[in-house]
């Protein structure tokens, strides 16, 4: 059975998705850790500081997997918007335009998710 072309499948919506949230993960990730030198002469600093660079290096290499997958089941991403409600995308899959749209809760929310699974906390 072949997949319709103008559908797209679950994991695509999945790999969109992450591949959407991951740079705000880094984003949030380096905001914080510039938030965080106000207590650099703290002893847990440096201990905080490093866990945070070493799940903003795992993330890397996911984005470029997720990059791969994409260019195999030939997904664009077109547009990402962040306004005041949350994120609009617009991406292509296998040639049709769709549309995905994440109020900021549930950004938040799968943030934390995938924060808790790239440290090893799930």
């Amino acid at each position: 059975m072949s997949i319709n072309p103008s559908i797209e499948t679950a994991e695509d919506i999945q790999i969109i998705k992450d591949y959407t949230l991951l740079p705000i993960l880094l984003d949030m990730l380096a905001r914080d850790m510039d938030h965080l030198t106000i207590y650099k002469d703290k002893i847990i600093y440096h201990y905080v500081i490093c866990q945070l660079r070493d799940v903003e290096q795992s993330i890397y290499p996911i984005l470029q997997s997720l990059r791969n997958r994409m260019k195999q089941r030939h997904i664009t991403i077109l547009n990402t918007e962040m306004n005041t409600l949350g994120i609009e995308v617009e991406y292509k899959v296998r040639g049709y335009i769709h549309h995905f749209n994440m109020l900021r809760g549930l950004i938040k929310a799968e943030l934390f998710t995938m924060l808790m699974s790239l440290r090893g906390g799930d």
